[in-house]
C-alpha cells in the first residue's frame, strides 16, 4: 500500500482510516455501512415515493423518469430515473 502521504484525495486526521483512504484514491467512492439508520432510510424512502406519486409536490423538484405512454399506466418511484433539487422537501433533505 502507499503511505497516507501519498494520498491525494484526503486529508490526514482521525476521520477516515488509512484503509479507508487507500481505498477512495483507489475506487473514487467510500462506503460505510450503517452510517443512516434503518428507520431514518425508511422514513426518506416513503417520502421519495409521496413525491414520486405526486402525493406532494415540493418547490423546485425536477423528477426524471420513463414515461410510458398508456392509459393504466401508474407513476411510482420504480419510473423514477433521478431526482434533482429537493432541498425544499424538509423529510428528505
Amino acid at each position: 500500500r502507499v503511505s497516507p502521504l501519498c494520498l491525494s484525495y484526503t486529508l490526514d486526521n482521525d476521520v477516515l482510516t488509512t484503509e479507508q483512504r487507500q481505498f477512495y484514491e483507489d475506487n473514487g467512492y467510500l462506503l460505510i455501512k450503517k452510517l443512516v439508520s434503518d428507520k431514518d432510510i425508511e422514513r426518506f424512502r416513503k417520502e421519495f415515493v409521496r413525491i414520486c406519486k405526486k402525493e406532494v409536490n415540493p418547490p423546485e423538484v425536477l423528477i426524471m423518469r420513463d414515461e410510458i405512454h398508456r392509459p393504466n399506466f401508474m407513476r411510482s418511484e420504480k419510473t423514477v430515473n433521478k431526482a434533482h433539487d429537493f432541498q425544499e422537501d424538509e423529510e428528505v433533505f
